[in-house]
């Protein structure tokens, strides 16, 4: 049973206007003689949001709220506790079993707890207004009654309950007015959510959309950003010149920063991971690296082919490739070699009895170094090493986070 539609006979609709069935079922539903009582027993049950966007779920506690209070303030209206319905609902084992769409059922539960008219519906939020639709089930004829409003103020509610009112005792009343012009869909409305904000850094700033909001405190515990409106924040922690993000690959210095969609009622857990700016920037500047040995008897040959390539502040791929081969000859180390750095081409032969070596050579947009030592007499250890010649220590200090 859908309680919150009506339905006109199909032989006499081509005959007999609409807005007629419409007329006459309203008498029929007044004329029943539960609602010529002294009082009548009104259950209101829950609003189901059709847009099914949580931003909007504090609505239903809104319009119900508002609506019991117009209803309490209706003379021949009762209203029937909802731990009353609760209490028979749990006796007869019918929650979460689709009780209200079975007519029968739902008559039977109203009975059960005193109610004569049963009310629930729906709501939905359509460009600048909200629908709502609501349907009054008569538990001892098997009746409905569907009634509606459209609007985006407080008084909407209080129309809707105009309505209600005036179908069951028949009298009309007055329940709108200049104290209800107050806006249903305002975000200031909304019950506040927050922000459980972790983050490592010590005594970083935190301003939550411009504004100053305390300080990070660093390890495991969080501060709790409290009070902030549903919908977006941007949170933002000014660490200094030598900490926060860095933007790859033009490699721009910038505070930590996100936006944050804070639910109503609700609390987002987001974590902030500040950067060291020194340690970032050595590990960018180091393309490539490989530490090895040559030990006679052990260790006699070594070989590297490997490809290093990376993107430049230009965002330009640079194509990079190292080949190396080493040996012992005759009791002392032979290296070969072959840098290929965007096009610029570096050959080295390394033939020398002197036991340190310490080469270095810019080769186009890199850095080459070659570090080599004897070690105790018995091996030799060495060093290759490629950095970017586009990015140094220190650079942030030329650039304010956020420039």
């Amino acid at each position: 049973m859908n309680i919150c539609s009506f339905s006109v006979p199909r032989l006499l609709a081509p005959r007999v206007p609409v807005r007629f069935f419409l007329l006459l079922s309203v008498l029929l539903f007044l004329m029943n003689p539960v609602l010529h009582a002294q009082n009548i027993n009104v259950a209101v049950l829950g609003l189901e949001n059709l847009n099914r966007d949580p931003r909007y779920d504090y609505l239903e506690g809104m319009i119900t709220g508002v609506l019991l209070y117009d209803l309490t303030r209706v003379d021949g209206i009762s209203l029937v506790e909802r731990a009353r319905l609760d209490r028979i609902i749990d006796e007869q084992n019918l929650r979460l079993t689709g009780w209200l769409n079975d007519e029968d059922t739902a008559r039977q539960v109203g009975q059960l707890a005193g109610a004569d008219i049963l009310i629930d519906g729906d709501y939905a939020f359509l460009g600048r207004d909200l629908i709502i639709n609501m349907s009054l089930l008569n538990t001892s004829e098997g009746t409905t009654l569907p009634v509606s409003a459209r609007g985006n103020t407080e008084n909407t509610i209080h129309e809707l309950a105009e309505q209600i009112a005036e179908s069951l005792t028949g009298k009309p009343v007055i329940l709108a007015g200049v104290d209800g012009e107050r806006s249903l869909l305002s975000l200031s409305d909304e019950e506040p959510g927050s922000i459980e904000f972790y983050c490592s850094f010590i005594n970083g700033e935190i301003f939550v959309d411009g504004e100053f909001h305390g300080y990070t405190p660093g390890g495991r515990n969080p501060i709790l950003l409290e009070d902030l409106s549903p919908g977006e924040h941007v949170i933002r922690v000014e660490a200094g010149n030598d900490f926060g993000e860095i933007i790859w690959p033009e490699i721009r210095f910038v505070d930590w920063e996100r936006t944050v969609d804070v639910k109503t009622g609700r609390k987002t857990v987001l974590r902030g991971e500040i950067q060291d700016f020194s340690r970032q920037l050595t590990e960018a500047r180091r393309i490539f690296r490989e530490e090895f040995r040559l030990e006679p008897g052990v260790t006699d040959s070594f070989s590297i082919d490997e490809d290093a390539d990376y993107t430049d502040r230009r965002g330009r791929n640079i194509p990079v490739k190292i080949r190396m081969e080493a040996s012992v000859d005759a009791g002392r180390p032979v290296v070969h070699i072959e840098i290929n750095a965007d096009g610029e081409i570096f050959s080295r032969d390394i033939d020398r009895e002197r036991d340190e070596l310490k080469i270095e050579e810019e080769i186009g947009p890199v850095k080459f170094e070659f570090d080599r030592s004897l070690h105790y007499k018995r091996f030799w250890e060495m060093n290759i090493t490629l950095r970017r010649r586009d990015i140094r220590n220190g650079m942030q200090r030329d650039q304010s986070p956020g420039d």
